[in-house]
């Protein structure tokens, strides 16, 4: 085998290794509606900054932007159990119920990430910017509970 021969085949098994990927991620909106994203935003200092969603099929991307794990674009596929267990806890804290953002009436410090959440269970949906400050507890669950989702062992690299 010549070594243009070799690259070439080379060449071919990369790029059939990327379209693996891309097919599920690339165009996201095969995956169904959004049921939640939460993007953590930048403070004065080192907190971490990243977006996770979720859509209807399973898909979860993670976004790492700063002071996080991994940077980059990553996925996974969570199951139908998992996407109805969180649906319950969004549910059992009464969402839909809380204030649009937190804290209500007084202005949190100015260096302190916020924390947007939005859920739509399909019949609405709710954006709540949190300060992480005066939060409702059950509100700062929620938030626990969708970045525990993130696992950088089973997620996968993608480049969309």
């Amino acid at each position: 085998m010549n070594l243009q021969t070799l690259v070439a085949l080379l060449f071919t098994l990369v790029i059939s290794g990327c379209k693996i990927i891309k097919p599920e991620t690339q165009h996201l909106e095969r995956n169904g509606e959004l049921i939640l994203s939460m993007e953590r935003t930048p403070c004065f200092g080192r907190c971490p900054v990243y977006e996770i969603k979720l859509y209807k099929s399973g898909l979860l991307t993670y976004q790492g932007k700063k002071f996080t794990d991994s940077v980059g674009c990553f996925y996974r596929i969570i199951s139908k159990k998992q996407i109805s267990d969180l649906k319950l806890q969004f549910d059992s804290a009464n969402y839909f119920s809380m204030a649009d953002k937190y804290p209500e009436d007084k202005k949190a410090p100015t260096d302190l990430p916020s924390c947007i959440l939005f859920y739509n269970n399909g019949n609405q949906q709710k954006t709540i910017t949190d300060k992480r400050w005066q939060s409702p507890e059950t509100l700062t669950a929620l938030e626990k509970e969708i970045d525990k989702l993130i696992d950088f062992q089973i997620l996968h690299f993608c480049d969309n």
